[in-house]
């Protein structure tokens, strides 16, 4: 059976997406918006799937050496190609447009804040480690962590072990004395446990029952599972 705690640690590592905000919706903002946009720019029908599509074309293809943001932004440009819109400035426009979209529909679950800032209050340092890309480190959101850390940084992506050491190493964290808590067995806890890391699963819904996992259902759970070490 897993340790239900108190958990002795100086640092709490936090997944983002489904954990600390619902990505997914803020994404489907900035599609919405972007789509809109360059609907107008090529006097035709574009929507969130073209953009997806071709972002998805590119991934499989290796990336062609891109970063996600810039992923995303020749995404944009090759659906406007495609449509006959050649202009180098528009791509850049809706590009930015959806950015903004996206990162200003980017809030936390209800039950994020409070116990962030009950963590910081009692001395743990508090990191936001995730795959998403690192515009996402602009948004409110991060204000209440102390170090966010990001695949780009790191060069390689949850659920690979590296990804949690270098976060640590960023951090300035040692292993046993870390927590890690995310919404997913696969790519939170179970390789965090596998870097030296203690692991919670956040299951907001309670669809887990894995008696192999320590779960909680809220992060207002987790001040009172740490004790600082």
């Amino acid at each position: 059976m897993p340790s239900r705690g108190p958990y002795r640690v100086s640092h709490v590592f936090l997944d983002v997406d489904g954990t600390l905000v619902d990505f997914l919706a803020s994404l489907r903002a900035g599609l919405e918006a972007a789509a809109t946009l360059m609907s107008e720019r090529a006097g035709a029908l574009i929507t969130p799937r073209h953009i997806e599509v071709e972002r998805d074309r590119i991934v499989q293809a290796g990336g062609l050496g891109l970063r996600l943001a810039e992923i995303r932004g020749e995404a944009i440009r090759r659906v406007l190609v495609a449509h006959g819109v050649t202009d180098p400035a528009v791509p850049e426009e809706v590009t930015r447009h959806f950015f903004a979209a996206r990162n200003a529909a980017l809030e936390p679950y209800e039950d994020v804040i409070e116990p962030l800032e009950e963590l910081r209050r009692l001395g743990f340092v508090t990191v936001a480690a995730t795959n998403g890309n690192a515009s996402l480190m602009e948004t409110p959101v991060f204000a209440h962590l102390d170090v966010t850390f990001s695949a780009e940084e790191a060069g390689v992506s949850k659920p690979d072990v590296r990804f949690f050491h270098a976060a640590m190493a960023k951090a300035g964290a040692r292993p046993e004395a870390s927590v890690m808590v995310g919404d997913r067995i696969d790519n939170d806890v179970a390789p965090a446990v596998a870097a030296g890391m203690a692991g919670i699963l956040l299951d907001r819904a309670g669809q887990v029952s894995d008696p192999g996992v320590h779960v909680i259902r809220s992060l207002r759970e987790l001040p009172g599972l740490l004790e600082r070490v």
